[in-house]
C-alpha cells in the first residue's frame, strides 16, 4: 500500500492534484484561524463548544495534511483520507444534530461532505489510474 502511494506520488497527475488539494486544506486552516480569531462575523466565544473544538482539531489537521500534500508525502496521503472521514464525514453525518444551530448549517454541512468525497474520490481514481 505505501509503495503504491509512494509511486503515485511521482505522477504527474497525482503530484499537480496533491498540491491543489493541500492549498484546499490551507485555505481550511486559515478559515478555522479565522473563526478561532473571531473575525469571521460570530464571535468565537459564542458558538456552541463542539465548534470551537472541532475548530482547533481541524485546523491542527488542515495545516499539518496541506504540508504533507505539498511536500507529496504518503503518509499525508494516508492522513488525508483518515482525517476526512473520521473528522469531517462521520461527525457531519452522524451527528449532524450537534452541529446544526440554524437550518442553512444543513446546506453547509452537506456540501461540505459532497465536496470531501469528490476531493477523495479524484484522487483515489489519480491513484488507481497512476496519472
Amino acid at each position: 500500500m505505501i509503495e503504491i502511494l509512494r509511486e503515485a506520488t511521482l505522477q504527474s497527475w497525482t503530484s499537480i492534484y496533491l498540491r491543489i488539494v493541500a492549498i484546499a486544506l490551507f485555505y481550511g486552516g486559515l478559515v478555522h484561524i479565522i473563526n478561532i480569531t473571531g473575525l469571521g462575523g460570530t464571535p468565537w466565544n459564542q458558538t456552541p463548544t463542539l465548534w470551537r473544538v472541532m475548530d482547533i482539531i481541524l485546523l491542527i489537521f488542515d495545516l499539518f495534511v496541506s504540508l504533507g500534500l505539498w511536500l507529496r508525502k504518503t503518509e499525508a496521503i494516508i492522513a488525508f483520507f483518515v482525517g476526512i472521514i473520521l473528522l469531517q464525514i462521520v461527525p457531519y453525518t452522524v451527528f449532524k444534530q450537534f452541529f446544526v444551530t440554524v437550518p442553512e448549517d444543513i446546506n453547509t454541512l452537506n456540501g461540505l461532505i459532497v465536496t470531501e468525497i469528490i476531493l477523495m474520490a479524484i484522487l483515489l481514481i489519480l491513484i488507481i489510474l497512476k496519472k
